[in-house]
């Protein structure tokens, strides 16, 4: 990741609205998002060094995509959230083909997609704007990730559906979705968050969320410290 993306995303930090260490629900988001940001850069590393065959179009999603989830992640750790596990088991046979790659990518991209349905619910009913706002933003981002890889599997329409599956009752119960997907596992050798390779930013923005609060509360003067 390039100096200027560690910039923005740090200052993620600064916008944090609680603390929520022992919040299970926002703990299985943030492991969601690191899941998907290692996935793929094991997936870019097989594809640089020729032993995963992807298109121009396939490599600049991963890329994009990777980096949308990563901010995903720090700002789920700029208000506590825990990951469950600070590495994953990627079994080879999901990175043999881009069929497969995109295969389990789509799953998590689900899973993440009803996960943030479950926090904005949650959210809301607790009367948090901001928070209500941001879940919705993080799932919008998430479905479209999930569109563009079941277009790569040749799902045509690769989104065909009027509503957003309706997963979890709570966020957390995204958890155990994704250890069915094994990627969780303690029996295999795990790959640690973020994964192999650099994160490209280059193009992608929107790094920070913005919400309506912060679209009509005052910039602080010049000079004035930031909050935190």
């Amino acid at each position: 990741m390039r100096q200027d993306d560690r910039s923005a995303v740090r200052s993620l930090a600064r916008i944090g609205v609680r603390q929520a260490t022992d919040d299970a629900g926002l703990n299985a988001l943030i492991t969601l998002e690191a899941a998907s940001v290692t996935l793929i850069g094991v997936a870019r590393q097989r594809a640089a060094g020729g032993d995963l065959a992807l298109d121009e179009a396939m490599v600049g999603f991963l890329r994009a995509s990777q980096c949308q989830d990563e901010a995903h992640y720090h700002f789920l750790a700029s208000i506590g959230a825990v990951p469950l596990t600070a590495t994953f088991s990627l079994a080879e046979i999901s990175l043999d083909d881009a069929a497969a790659l995109f295969g389990l990518l789509a799953d998590l991209e689900a899973i993440a997609v009803g996960a943030h349905m479950a926090s904005l619910h949650r959210f809301a009913t607790e009367g948090d704007p901001r928070l209500t706002e941001i879940a919705y933003q993080m799932g919008a981002v998430d479905a479209q990730h999930l569109t563009l890889a079941r277009q790569f599997l040749g799902a045509l329409p690769a989104n065909d559906r009027a509503f957003a599956r309706w997963r979890f009752a709570d966020p957390a119960e995204a958890a155990g979705a994704l250890a069915d997907l094994g990627v969780l596992r303690e029996d295999a050798e795990g790959v640690p968050f973020p994964g192999p390779v650099e994160r490209l930013c280059a193009g992608v923005f929107g790094l920070v969320p913005e919400t309506t609060e912060d679209a009509v509360r005052p910039l602080p003067a010049v000079g004035t410290p930031l909050p935190g």
